[in-house]
């Protein structure tokens, strides 16, 4: 017989084939106790996702993603099959761990006019953000950045803000890198 204790272990074993999903949401029912058989049941109900993998868990459907705006999709579904007898944690980054634990760093690449281009290049610095290029010449202007996924979290509807809903962004997985240590006089 398997204990929770060791589910829990095995799933974080899966966890770790998934390094190319790095953001992370759970969907659980309302309705039911029973949150792995809500999950089994709705990834059958749901189409398959580019940049999206599902995984039945204790705590519901985890939903792993390539990228935050990849989540939507399938949440819109779920809320669409289940109404208000569904809720959503927040989306979560995924850490890997080893021998140290390491964060997914993401490559932002935000399409925008250039009258924004100056709050748009101070925010993904203030996000922790090393500015590869920005193309001065292209319509729109193109921004493309590297930064950690946790400070990202929101980065889209951040940059709708900025840009007066004119800013297009796209985020993929660039690379893991170590958690740095928490500054001194910070909490973890």
């Amino acid at each position: 017989m398997i204990s929770r204790f060791d589910m829990t272990a095995d799933v974080r074993r899966e966890d770790a084939m998934y390094h190319d999903y790095p953001i992370e949401q759970v969907a659980r029912s309302t309705n039911t106790r029973f949150q792995m058989g809500f999950a089994r049941m709705t990834m059958h109900l749901l189409p398959e996702f580019d940049d999206i993998v599902l995984e039945p868990s204790l705590d519901g459907l985890k939903i792993l993603a390539a990228h935050e705006t990849a989540l939507s999709r399938p949440g819109e579904l779920i809320r669409r099959m289940y109404a208000d007898s569904v809720e959503f944690e927040e989306p979560q980054v995924r850490l890997l761990y080893g021998e140290s634990v390491q964060e997914p760093v993401m490559w932002v690449r935000a399409s925008i006019d250039r009258e924004h281009a100056e709050h748009v290049i101070q925010d993904l610095i203030t996000r922790g953000g090393e500015i590869e290029q920005v193309d001065w010449m292209a319509l729109p202007l193109l921004v493309l950045a590297r930064a950690p996924l946790r400070e990202l979290l929101g980065y889209p509807r951040a940059l709708g803000a900025l840009t007066q809903g004119r800013g297009e962004v796209r985020m993929w997985l660039s690379h893991y890198a170590p958690v740095p240590p928490p500054e001194p006089g910070k909490a973890a």
